[in-house]
């Protein structure tokens, strides 16, 4: 139903930029065709619910890449904390080189035999321990210095370890966001298919079929009882004669969810943006107890939350305002229409 301004540059060119070039909104699924509708029409509505539910699978897609690249930025800021925290370690390492010199040449000019050149090339911090021991070199004099370069060795050895490890969540985080990407362009091929036969299947009605999907219908008043519901109704209803685009948000714009969530942030109210994610928001409520501002959902007949294409708002009287697919304006009609009415969602009260 939408996308996020999410993506890297080359991304958006190359797939939120496709995107935002066509108008497409969901409609109800079809079911039986309504008495005295035409063969011309009835397809135009079965297309437009197919389309409706590729736009969805387009911004589930749109969800999970955006996601994946926030995880992807999270690791590879792991990544370059932790190459910090190893160069730190490494330039800590070499500094104190200098020390374990001076005291080894120290020790040479004091008659003892300095260990310190085979010392110094140990591969990790306990085999240095195991042989400073074995050496007996930790004397009093030698201990804090030999401590302190055991602290930074260790120190040197996780942030190896971490910065491996960062390395390797970055490289599967971007990964999973390549994939994102192609399950991205797969959906948005579908879709851009499916968006060419409802235009086809809309060149097909009668001049008198495609002048009534254009003209408002009902003008009449609806009011709800007192509240941020209410208000989002009227917000709805003030759009009456919008055009549909997909992915629109309004004002002037709408697809069906854009319509219902500008609606209700207009009431101070933030819901989610696409259908099926506003099928999460408020609580059920029953269809025989509806009150006007509730959302309506719409699916295939299975009813399967994540086959929801489509929401509008209940207006009252059996009725709803929503933005219902290409060609269409913004208007009230009936909550039966031709489709499966899945269930309904009260945002307040």
């Amino acid at each position: 139903m939408t996308a996020y301004p999410r993506r890297s540059a080359a991304t958006r060119t190359a797939v939120t930029a496709m995107a935002l070039t066509i108008a497409l909104a969901p409609f109800q699924a079809s079911a039986q065709p309504q008495d005295g509708t035409s063969d011309a029409m009835e397809r135009y509505q079965e297309l437009g619910a197919q389309a409706a539910d590729a736009e969805e699978d387009l911004s589930e897609a749109e969800d999970g890449l955006a996601r994946r690249q926030q995880a992807l930025d999270e690791a590879n800021a792991a990544l370059a904390k932790a190459n910090r925290a190893l160069r730190q370690a490494q330039d800590a390492e070499a500094a104190f080189r200098d020390e374990a010199d001076n005291l080894a040449a120290a020790s040479l000019r004091n008659g003892r035999i300095a260990r310190w050149s085979a010392i110094l090339t140990n591969e990790s911090s306990q085999e240095f321990l195991d042989k400073m021991s074995a050496l007996g070199v930790l004397a009093n004099n030698n201990a804090e210095t030999l401590s302190r370069l055991s602290g930074i060795r260790d120190r040197a050895d996780a942030a190896r370890a971490e910065a491996a490890q960062a390395r390797q969540r970055a490289r599967a985080a971007t990964a999973e966001a390549e994939r994102a990407v192609r399950a991205i362009e797969e959906r948005k091929a579908k879709l851009d298919a499916q968006i060419e036969q409802v235009r086809s299947a809309l060149d097909d009605l009668s001049s008198t079929e495609r002048a009534t999907l254009g003209t408002v219908q009902d003008t009449g008043s609806y009011l709800g009882p007192p509240g941020a519901a209410n208000d989002a109704l009227q917000a709805a209803l003030s759009r009456r004669g919008s055009e549909y685009e997909w992915g629109a948000t309004g004002p002037n714009e709408f697809d069906c969810s854009g319509l219902t969530s500008w609606s209700y942030a207009q009431a101070g109210i933030t819901i989610p943006r696409t259908s099926r994610q506003q099928w999460g928001a408020g609580k059920p409520v029953s269809l025989d107890a509806l009150l006007p501002g509730d959302l309506l959902f719409y699916d295939d007949g299975t009813g399967d939350p994540s086959a929801i294409h489509h929401v509008g708002m209940y207006v009252g009287e059996g009725k709803m305002v929503d933005a219902p697919t290409e060609g269409q304006l913004v208007d009230v009609r009936s909550m039966e229409g031709d489709g499966h009415l899945s269930g309904a969602r009260r945002i307040v009260g």
